[in-house]
């Protein structure tokens, strides 16, 4: 099984007048998440699973993504995947869905702490910037530390 988690794109700064949970993508954000995506196509064939927090800017940016890959299924919302979220919950949520390839979009710091979760029993440092997708395989059982970094592709290359 592979899963790959996406960082949501760009989006509005934090503002009193907006909730965080409404703030959307900014134009350069969807621009670079398409670019992104589409260099992604190049390397991965197709998606079984897309989902996302239920974050405005993580729908925005799953529904891009779901754009380039041509995906055909309705894109998850779960509130399990929004900001906070653990590796439990993706744990939980991934044994919800069925599929070997599922793309998560998701938040920081939550997205660094699940990959190093995954990949090492000691934790690790990772920057993961808006637009960066990490791409983790699991052999076996899903669960923390029994998982591979394959790759972690940062949205720059695609400027």
């Amino acid at each position: 099984m592979n899963i790959y988690l996406i960082r949501h794109g760009d989006a509005e700064t934090i503002a009193t007048s907006k909730s965080d949970f409404d703030r959307q993508l900014i134009p350069a954000g969807r621009e670079l998440v398409k670019k992104s995506a589409q260099g992604w196509k190049k390397i991965i064939s197709n998606f079984d699973v897309i989902a996302s927090s239920p974050l405005t800017r993580a729908i925005q940016t799953a529904e891009i993504i779901a754009e380039v890959f041509e995906y055909k299924e309705k894109v998850l919302i779960d509130k399990r995947l929004t900001s906070g979220c653990t590796p439990e919950d993706i744990i939980d949520f991934i044994y919800s869905v069925n599929g070997n390839e599922i793309a998560i979009v998701g938040h920081q710091p939550d997205l660094s702490h699940c990959v190093s979760a995954f990949v090492s029993a000691n934790g690790m440092f990772l920057e993961f910037g808006k637009g960066d997708i990490a791409k983790i395989n699991f052999p076996g059982r899903l669960r923390e530390g029994n998982g591979t970094l394959k790759f972690l592709i940062p949205s720059d290359l695609f400027k």
